[in-house]
């Protein structure tokens, strides 16, 4: 009794909290994730206690409720019954002290509950914690519908737990009517309509199903979401079929009811093409974009008269260490030339600088030096290791030049990278436009590219080449580079690369970019300007980091 009267104060209690919460940002890095479990854990454990203590004062006032049932209520047995001086005092001292006492101060007072709320604040506060905010939440949304968009999965099988055709939902987590509800609110805030109405239609076909559920969402509150966000499709005939349910529910909802007519005069207008002025509007993607997803998805690829001339060897690379245990090297591409270094970090290397990252990352920016913005455009989390500061990385520092070649002198510090939920990266270029060479100072351009893969994904995350019609997929302790640039120094349009987003598992990546200065003598520039070969992919914008 004391719980149903006292959870008002503790949604208060909690959205307080959240509202004095500092954004968390959890949705873009799967490393953040793992304090709210934590967090999650705490809060079982004090509601548990709570109820506990709530349960055990409801069974007194049961216990207390049917002995007064015990009392005749028949009027013949009533004189007998007070005849006992025993039965009287009893009777009189519950009207009396009992009822104020032990039910009516203990059922209406809030002071334990008080007491509950103010330990749990100072156990969250103690544990530094960061409420996820809605940000959070509609990032996680976009994620979803990244996922769904970039590897085409149907919502039925994604609301069921399964990722691709044919997998067994192994750890039996599945969505909920009111999870599916709230991803089709979200992603009409989003502006993705279209797969708003199929998480929704998802979300009233498990209502049926799910009516004991907890937290329950009713079949007239996904209807009041499915009818405008139908109607603003164009679709107005189901839009105005499911706005005549919902007056069949509530014959008298004031959203129904207003825009019952709306509906009925679009409707009109679709029957006399004369009266529909409106121009159908087509959102065509462009090539790129197109060819990124495809390439993602795997149905574009290279030809095997493009792959003819690739090989895998071994190599020193030059370097006499290295004789006795050479690089393993996989050619992807020759020009632009994109290749795979395999085993060039042990297992305990790549856990080190992840463990490193746990709680160092932040929010991931794009844009130009000293005007970079969060955007959408990526989705992860970052940060930088200098190698002056860091001198466990000193190895790892001499091997990649001795991988790539290249000196170190004008390369940046090594930026550490987790992917979270539908973590990616939009096509990009990593150079950057440099008319009077005021970017980067002496160190001009990014010449190469390193990348280094520090775990497995399951699913999704690859690096694609939409031009090049190349995924590369992630695999642990390998090494991919690519040169960003012609021989003549030009920047090569054709290296347009992403990060496909993560559809299952994580994704940590160290970046290392290698610039043009003080690699004269190690790569020099071509004679001829062979910028030619990729004119033909440059876009209007090259202005690009």
């Amino acid at each position: 009794m004391s719980v149903a009267i006292s959870m008002p104060g503790f949604v208060i209690f909690w959205v307080s909290l959240c509202l004095a919460s500092v954004r968390g940002d959890y949705y873009s890095a799967t490393s953040e994730l793992e304090a709210l479990v934590d967090v999650e854990v705490l809060l079982v454990q004090q509601i548990e206690l709570y109820l506990q203590k709530a349960e055990k004062q409801q069974e007194n006032i049961k216990r207390f409720l049917e002995n007064i049932e015990k009392v005749p209520d028949d009027l013949e047995y009533l004189e007998d019954y007070f005849g006992n001086p025993i039965n009287a005092f009893i009777t009189i001292k519950r009207l009396v002290h009992d009822w104020r006492y032990n039910v009516f101060e203990p059922v209406f007072d809030l002071g334990d509950f008080v007491a509950y709320k103010e330990n749990l604040a100072k156990r969250l506060e103690s544990a530094d914690f960061k409420n996820p905010t809605k940000d959070d939440l509609l990032g996680a949304t976009r994620g979803l519908w990244r996922l769904q968009e970039t590897y085409k999965l149907p919502t039925s099988q994604l609301a069921n737990g399964i990722l691709t055709p044919g997998d067994k939902n192994e750890l039996n987590v599945t969505l909920s009517a009111s999870d599916c509800y709230a991803i089709g609110c979200y992603l009409n805030e989003l502006q993705q309509h279209s797969y708003a109405v199929d998480w929704l239609l998802e979300a009233k076909a498990k209502s049926i199903r799910e009516a004991s559920a907890f937290p329950f969402v009713s079949e007239l509150s996904i209807l009041e979401q499915l009818a405008p966000t139908l109607n603003q499709m164009g679709n107005n005939k189901l839009a105005h079929r499911l706005n005549a349910e919902i007056l069949e529910k509530d014959p008298n909802h004031q959203m129904a009811l207003k825009d019952k007519p709306i509906y009925e005069t679009q409707l009109a207008w679709q029957r006399d093409p004369r009266l529909n002025v409106a121009a159908a509007k087509v959102d065509e993607s462009t090539k790129s974009e197109d060819l990124y997803q495809r390439v993602c998805r795997g149905e574009l690829r290279q030809s095997p008269r493009q792959q003819r001339k690739l090989r895998c060897f071994y190599s020193d690379r030059g370097v006499a260490f290295y004789r006795l245990g050479p690089f393993q090297i996989e050619q992807l591409n020759l020009d632009p030339y994109v290749a795979y270094f395999h085993n060039v970090m042990s297992d305990d290397e790549t856990d080190d600088l992840i463990e490193h990252g746990m709680g160092q990352v932040k929010r991931s920016t794009v844009g130009s030096l000293g005007n970079t913005t969060v955007s959408e455009i990526r989705t992860s989390q970052n940060t930088w290791l200098w190698y002056e500061q860091q001198p466990w990385l000193k190895n790892l520092k001499l091997r990649l030049e001795d991988n790539t070649g290249l000196g170190m002198e004008s390369a940046e510090p090594l930026q550490l990278v987790n992917y979270g939920i539908g973590g990616h990266y939009e096509p990009h270029y990593d150079f950057v436009k440099v008319e009077k060479e005021t970017t980067f100072g002496w160190k001009g351009n990014r010449l190469l590219t390193a990348l280094l893969y520090l775990n497995e994904v399951p699913l999704g995350g690859a690096t694609a080449f939409p031009y090049l019609k190349l995924a590369v997929p992630p695999v642990k302790g390998s090494l991919l580079v690519w040169y960003n640039l012609h021989r003549s120094l030009d920047p090569d349009f054709r290296t347009k690369h992403a990060g496909c987003p993560v559809l299952m598992g994580s994704k940590w990546v160290c970046n290392e970019w290698f610039h043009e200065g003080a690699q004269e003598f190690r790569r020099p520039c071509g004679l001829m300007n062979d910028s030619k070969k990729s004119i033909s992919f440059k876009p209007i914008d090259v202005v690009y980091k």
